[in-house]
């Protein structure tokens, strides 16, 4: 049987490897605007989908393995770590597609603290 800390190292092994895939996809459409005036959107493309969706599928392997770790159930675990990622990488899409909307139309705005 595979030890629950091997569980959360290859989530994490997962997350790592499919956000930088995400992240090169982003950078390769911001970089194509740039040079080429090639619009970022749409974001949903078959590479960007499935490398965001497979970070959230490593993200929730991850926590399932901590949980365990600290001794949940394996199926309390697996819902409680959809849950979580599913709750926090739905509305980060939403927040990357806004960030694109900002680069297409020219209107970035620099992020201060505290200031909304």
């Amino acid at each position: 049987m595979i030890d629950t800390k091997m569980i959360a190292w290859i989530g994490g092994g997962l997350l790592a490897f499919f956000l930088f895939v995400f992240v090169y996809v982003i950078q390769v459409r911001i970089k194509k605007w740039n040079d080429e005036s090639i619009s970022p959107l749409p974001l949903e493309s078959f590479l960007s989908i499935s490398s965001y969706i497979s970070a959230l599928i490593g993200l929730t392997i991850m926590f399932t393995g901590v949980l365990e770790t600290f001794t949940f159930s394996p199926i309390n675990s697996l819902i409680s770590s959809l849950v979580l990622s599913f709750s926090t990488g739905i509305p980060m899409w939403g927040v990357v597609k806004g960030l694109l909307r900002e680069v297409e139309s020219g209107d970035l705005k620099e992020i201060v603290p505290g200031k909304f």
